[in-house]
Parts: C-alpha cells; structure tokens; sequence
C-alpha cells in the first residue's frame, strides 16, 4: 500500500517537471496576464531580432504593425540574437519566462521584454493541427 502511494506521489512530480505546453501565439495573448513569471513555450512568427528588435507575431502580415496586441517583445541578448539568427522571419517555437511586469513588453524603451528567452527552435503550424 505504501509503495503504490509512493509511486503514484512519483509520477506526479515527475509529470509536473516536463516543459510547459505549447501555446499559439494567440493563446498565450488570451492568457498572457496570468502567465506572469513563469515559464511558457510560444509559438509564432519571428520576424527581425538583432540590436534593439526582435519580436514574435501571430502571422508575417503583422511584422511592424506596431500594434501591442499583435506582438510578443522577446529579450535576450547578443547570445541569444546569434542563436536566433537562422531563423529570422520564419515560424519558430520561443522557449523562456514571461517578464513579471509585462507579457508583451509593451510600455518599455527600445528592446523591451514580454519573454526572457532560453531556447529558439523552427517550427511549422501546420505541425499544432
């Protein structure tokens, strides 16, 4: 009795310390508020991200709409820039953590961030259908 209470406790941890679910990018605006601080897994379109830009869109006729509902500021870095770099303005999927003062990343100078990164990798939609 006490092994099956100690193997169920196990796999309820053990399936709590897997990566966050992936959220479309408009799931993750639907819910971006909340999502505050912790760690998340967006997917959309990266357009330029280099310097002082770089940020996520639901689609490529959104790049520079500046509309702050429309796009996700990520941070990062020189690092982070290279590692983006192949795949500017493309579909990718961004792996980190959500600023806690703002989700997007609006209301900041320059290169404000709604996610810190960690991770960037290529993805396709059709692949979340």
């Amino acid at each position: 009795m006490i092994r099956a209470a100690a193997l169920a406790a196990a796999t309820v941890l053990l399936s709590s310390c897997g990566a966050p679910q992936l959220l479309p990018f408009d799931k993750y605006m639907a819910q971006c508020e909340a999502l505050k601080g912790k760690p998340v897994r967006v997917a959309g379109y990266l357009g330029i991200c280099r310097g002082y830009d770089c940020s996520l869109y639901p689609a490529p006729s959104h790049v520079g709409t500046f509309d702050p509902k429309g796009s996700i500021g990520i941070g990062g870095g020189q690092a982070f820039d290279r590692k983006a770099a192949p795949f500017q303005n493309g579909y990718v999927v961004i792996s980190g953590t959500v600023a806690k003062d703002t989700c997007t990343g609006a209301g900041g100078t320059d290169r404000s961030a709604g996610i810190e990164p960690t991770d960037i990798q290529p993805w396709s939609p059709t692949k979340s259908k």
